[in-house]
């Protein structure tokens, strides 16, 4: 059995986590820093578990201090020495009394150095020698004591060991080296330059699946989301290569593409199946000044497809050098920013929403229920969209929204918050407990029947991984029915419950800080930082009563 040595309890020490994955760090005396090229050993370990990554650091270890004993006795490296490789392959040699023999075990050891002979020293290759010669001897040995038990078993007439024996010898026999298959060294000033081995690394696709997967469970849905996007629409613009095959150019060119491209690009199904000329095209036709994406969205794409090259540099899917950091200091501006701010609905707008009938598609009832939560709560679609019965709960005597993470039943969370402050407790307006609306009534009756989500009758957007989309979809057919502006849309009402909670209209006097925790805001740009503790349920209930609206009923939106 493998134990590791006294060193051990060091590992932590030399155990760094980058990208998910852990790697093994060592500094390397100032004595053989000339002879190995380098200040420090990174090694991957190939895991993000970190039991399995202490083992293999272990041994790891082990081999660098082989290293310097070698190189501290007057040893000396080959001219080509790929340290890395080497460290990896000799940690890989650590035969178990259950799993592999010591024959097997050495001729693993033989490859990994016949691997580094290329302008080796005359040490390396005479220990190299004695390697081969101790290899052969055992070798020869097994055949000759398997000989003679095979001779005995033909005398004892013990067939089934007779043929067990047998296919031992034949292995052992195959086992021993054809001529030309050991690597033979020679001298160094009788060689020619090797060719330098080209470079390779992993397909993009590849790539971006496993940074995906190691990101997975470490950060939020939306997160894996927005990866899964970048490297989607990369792979829509560019071809699928090796990283180590893309250059800065092709870093540029995919971002240029990327700002022609119109802000609602993806939004329509039909933009799967056209080129990036035919959608700047149709984009023309419809406005001539078509707004394109934001220098934030750009931005955002650019830092995830960074975030994969590091990755793979970080699991030695490639190389470490300049030439790969091909998404580093691009300028990045938007050809035409969207201009129109969403801003709040007025009172006249409301009043030609409450006028216009609903199309059909999703229910009435559904509708005149989140639009309501909307304008007496402030919360985002996404949030009303995923409200299950559980999260209506009385608190301290209140009834209450409580917007909190939504876990499976592994624990698993499969949806948050947009951020920490999103995590809050937002008391029940009178007009949402009233009968005739009929929410609190349709959430129970969801408790009872074991639906999960209070607006089970919403589908479920695979793509965005959202329940929201339909709704919106209809919500935006609606208000242009309407004849609202572009400028208006379903988030109107956060910014509108927003408008009315800061002015204060009746003469209500409370802190910002009590609005803010009502909204979800945690930035000083959408409200000064707030301290939950230090905000009661009855505070919070004061500020959602001072809403009201002279001309403006969801219940009285009618279906077409």
């Amino acid at each position: 059995m493998e134990t590791c040595p006294h060193f051990c309890p060091h590992w932590f020490a030399m155990l760094k986590q980058k990208h998910g994955s852990f790697h093994f760090r060592k500094i390397v005396p100032e004595s053989f820093r000339e002879v190995i090229g380098k200040r420090e050993i990174w090694v991957c370990l190939g895991t993000n578990r970190k039991r399995e990554a202490t083992g293999k650091a272990c041994r790891v270890y082990s081999q660098t201090e082989i290293l310097f004993n070698f190189l501290a006795g007057g040893g000396e490296l080959p001219k080509k020495f790929d340290l890395k490789k080497y460290l990896i392959g000799m940690a890989g040699i650590h035969p178990s009394d259950f799993q592999e023999n010591y024959i097997d075990a050495s001729k693993r050891l033989l490859d990994v150095k016949g691997s580094v002979l290329s302008g080796a020293s005359e040490q390396f290759i005479s220990n190299f020698v004695t390697d081969i010669n101790t290899h052969h001897s055992v070798l020869m040995a097994e055949i000759q004591r398997l000989g003679t038990e095979l001779e005995k078993a033909k005398q004892e007439g013990n067939p089934e060991k007779e043929s067990m024996l047998m296919n031992m010898l034949n292995e052992a026999i195959n086992r021993i080296p054809k001529p030309g298959s050991v690597p033979v060294a020679v001298p160094l000033v009788q060689q020619l330059p090797p060719e330098p081995e080209p470079e390779k690394s992993v397909l993009f696709s590849v790539a971006s699946r496993q940074y995906i997967e190691i990101k997975r469970g470490s950060v939020g849905v939306e997160e894996i989301q927005q990866i899964h996007t970048a490297s989607k629409l990369f792979l829509r613009f560019m071809k699928d290569k090796q990283l180590h095959e893309y250059t800065r150019k092709d870093a540029r060119h995919f971002i240029e593409s990327v700002r022609n491209l119109p802000i609602r690009y993806g939004k329509s199904p039909g933009d799967r199946g056209k080129t990036l000329n035919q959608i700047i095209e149709e984009a023309k036709r419809r406005d001539g000044e078509y707004a394109t994406l934001s220098t934030k969205t750009i931005n955002r794409h650019v830092r995830n497809l960074n975030n994969i090259w590091k990755y793979a540099i970080s699991v030695d899917d490639l190389e470490d050098k300049k030439d790969n950091e091909i998404w580093e200091k691009h300028i990045i501006t938007p050809v035409r920013q969207e201009l129109t701010d969403r801003r709040p609905f007025k009172d006249s707008e409301l009043k030609i929403l409450q006028e216009t009938p609903w199309k059909p598609r999703v229910h009435i009832n559904t509708v005149r229920q989140i639009i309501s939560i909307a304008s007496y709560t402030g919360m985002r679609l996404e949030e009303i969209c995923r409200l299950r019965p559980c999260d209506i709960e009385k608190i301290d005597g209140i009834l209450c929204f409580n917007i909190q993470p939504h876990k499976d039943a592994n624990g698993k969370t499969v949806w948050d918050p947009k951020t920490e402050a999103g995590e809050r407790i937002i008391p029940l307006h009178p007009f949402l407990k009233s009968p005739e609306l009929g929410l609190l009534e349709r959430a129970e009756n969801c408790r009872k029947s074991g639906k999960g989500m209070i607006f089970f009758d919403l589908s479920y957007d695979k793509s965005r991984k959202k329940y929201g989309v339909q709704f919106s979809k209809r919500f935006s057919d609606f208000k242009t029915l309407a004849g609202l502006p572009a400028e208006t849309v379903f988030h109107s009402f956060r910014h509108l419950v927003r408008t009315k909670l800061g002015h204060r209209s009746g003469g209500e006097i409370y802190p910002v800080e009590w609005i803010d925790q009502v909204m979800g805001h945690e930035s000083s740009g959408q409200g000064a930082q707030y301290n939950k503790d230090g905000t009661t349920v009855a505070n919070l209930n004061k500020v959602i009563k001072t809403l009201k609206y002279q001309d403006w009923d969801p219940m009285k939106i009618k279906i077409k």
